[in-house]
């Protein structure tokens, strides 16, 4: 028996109490350590807890699902979304291939879920297709901070604490504010999708920075910008125009 800890969160307690005993009845593997019914708690039990797995709600009060794990620092853990969703929102599930169930919970699809989550944790690999999802989310309702899938898990990065990108092949390097620097397993041309444009631009094949972050313009073919950790970065000359477009737009905005 494996004892895979996990905890549900519903804020129905009928759902959760049914879904425990299911779990009981058809997955012994699975312990569930805690159950919660405000959204609004389940962030801190989440974080102290430290679950392998997560029965989530979709849609609660105050807070849905997307909501509670954006405002976590970290996902560590295999998320199992419940839902009582359209068919359409349903396909876009499966679409992902990431877990969930629908209400009412059927036995059969339970089971079909929790052992492919066990797979993923067994393997230790990180839920990708979370991170699309959660990606899709953000862009539907901007938040302040975003995904990146690292070796550890989800973490959820501030924007402006972001200096720059960095393109490493099929790596992406996130340089912090507090002189961190985060590795993520995706193209660089990902992000450029998934940053606002209001606050970062694209400069050179290798590189995204975040305009809060230029101490200085160097002119030249293409230019170099100097940001503020002292790290000066080539503008490449195709992208020198639009760059100093929005450049000029930017100061204006600050002033």
């Amino acid at each position: 028996m494996r004892n895979i800890p996990a905890v549900i969160i519903d804020d129905e307690v009928s759902n959760i109490k049914l879904l425990k005993k299911m779990l009981q009845t058809h997955c012994p593997d699975v312990v569930v350590i805690a159950a919660e019914c405000d959204a609004r708690k389940a962030i801190s039990l989440l974080e102290q807890l430290k679950p392998k797995l997560v029965f989530l709600d979709v849609e609660m009060p105050h807070l849905n699902g997307f909501d509670i794990l954006n405002k976590l620092n970290t996902i560590d853990f295999e998320v199992i979304f419940v839902t009582a969703y359209s068919q359409y929102a349903i396909q876009a599930f499966e679409h992902h291939a990431t877990g969930y169930i629908t209400k009412p919970v059927s036995a059969d699809k339970l089971i079909v879920a929790v052992q492919s989550a066990i797979k993923r944790i067994e393997n230790k690999t990180v839920n990708e297709t979370l991170f699309t999802l959660l990606d899709q989310n953000s862009k539907s309702s901007p938040t302040d901070k975003i995904p990146l899938s690292t070796s550890s898990g989800l973490i959820f990065v501030k924007l402006k604490d972001i200096i720059y990108c960095e393109s490493s092949g099929n790596y992406t390097h996130f340089y912090l504010i507090d002189g961190q620097k985060k590795i993520v397993s995706r193209q660089l041309g990902q992000y450029e999708k998934l940053l606002p444009e209001s606050g970062f631009i694209r400069i050179h094949d290798k590189y995204i920075i975040n305009l809060d972050y230029i101490k200085e313009y160097k002119k030249g073919s293409g230019g170099d910008v100097l940001l503020e950790n002292g790290i000066e970065l080539p503008v490449a000359s195709r992208r020198k125009e639009e760059f100093l477009s929005r450049f000029e737009k930017w100061i204006k905005r600050e002033n």
